[in-house]
């Protein structure tokens, strides 16, 4: 039976106003579904579901959120619960003694939104001047509960520089965490914000083998960069495959980034038995483009990430923005050494996203 890595987002409730969004206009356009909603589709649909993982928003924020988990642990425990927040999860739970015990029990990773190193930076880019205090404190917690923990940033130009990676590594040390990467993509309707928060090819190869020398390379679940460093694996794409994502309103799609009506599927969570019929057939059997047909990578890569592709060209017939002959540039020394291992994350399999760690951390 197939199963699903499913992205939830629970509510489109947000205490932060980040300049990078790229779900700001969809919160503001749908309405939260009940949790009577959500309980239906989970008893209906559990054996379907590998793992949940709640972003989008701010899920904390829905006291509705607390009893779901709890449910969900309680009935379903084969499901992997994790949640990505803002940093606000620490001002809930360290309040309430009910809600802390039912996060303790009910939610197996979280991930910690962190940007900058520098506070100043991380706030004004978070719009919130409690975002990095938040940020902290939940990652402290963590710590102090053994909970898994990863800190994830977006991947732009002033996001990628040294001083500001050597210091999300220094507080991933502190805080025995894994650090994970998005790169960003053009998903504002504003050209200038796309424009200013577009990372470029160079920049991002820079830094990779930056990181690969100084610090430790431990997943690069992404079909072009994974199949262009690990030889020795294959990466694939599950973008609408093997993980979806779920709206405030029970819309259902194929990727974090791929939200608007246009991508989404004909089905709802609120109609039965729905994860048995889904499919988006536009990632079946994609065919590789043509200008890929020289590429020692081709049958490994196919052309690159899906939501790249279409974000950047509105097509599946283009390469990868990141392809490194679009760029002029060649895959032959690229080669980094990764061990294979487990599953790290309920990302790792989930969408396109990068895991770092430092030497020697376990």
């Amino acid at each position: 039976m197939k199963k699903y890595n499913v992205g939830w987002g629970i509510t489109n409730s947000c205490n932060m106003n980040c300049r990078f969004c790229y779900s700001k206009e969809t919160r503001y356009s749908t309405n939260d579904i009940s949790i009577e909603n959500w309980k239906k589709f989970i008893d209906e649909n559990h054996e379907y579901i590998d793992s949940i993982n709640y972003g989008t928003g701010e899920n904390s924020l829905n006291n509705d959120f607390f009893d779901f988990i709890l449910y969900v642990r309680e009935k379903y425990p084969e499901i992997t619960q994790s949640i990505t927040t803002n940093g606000y999860l620490y001002e809930r739970v360290s309040k309430d003694e009910k809600l802390y015990n039912i996060y303790k029990k009910s939610i197996d990773e979280v991930d910690v939104s962190l940007d900058f190193a520098d506070s100043e930076k991380h706030n004004f880019f978070r719009g919130q001047k409690k975002a990095y205090d938040w940020a902290l404190n939940t990652l402290s917690m963590l710590k102090n509960d053994n909970k898994k923990s990863t800190i994830v940033f977006v991947g732009f130009e002033d996001t990628m520089k040294k001083d500001n990676i050597d210091g999300l590594f220094q507080i991933a040390k502190q805080y025995n965490s894994l650090l994970r990467l998005n790169i960003y993509r053009p998903v504002s309707e504003s050209k200038e914000i796309n424009e200013n928060f577009m990372l470029s090819y160079k920049t991002l190869i820079n830094m990779l083998e930056y990181i690969n020398q100084k610090y430790e390379i431990v997943s690069l679940n992404d079909v072009l960069l994974g199949n262009i460093y690990c030889r020795n694996q294959l990466i694939k794409e599950n973008t609408g495959i093997d993980s979806i994502r779920i709206l405030a309103d029970g819309s259902i799609c194929p990727s974090t980034y791929l939200i608007k009506e246009d991508y989404r599927s004909k089905y709802n969570i609120n109609q039965p038995y729905v994860l048995s019929k889904l499919e988006f057939k536009k990632f079946v059997n994609v065919p590789i483009p043509k200008e890929c047909n020289n590429c020692i990578l081709k049958d490994k890569c196919r052309g690159g990430v899906y939501d790249r592709r279409i974000l950047w060209y509105n097509t599946l017939q283009e390469r990868d923005p990141y392809c490194p002959y679009r760029n002029n540039d060649t895959v032959d020394k690229k080669k980094i050494n990764i061990i294979k291992k487990d599953r790290i994350s309920v990302h790792d399999g989930y969408l396109p996203t990068l895991f770092f760690k430092n030497r020697g951390d376990n």
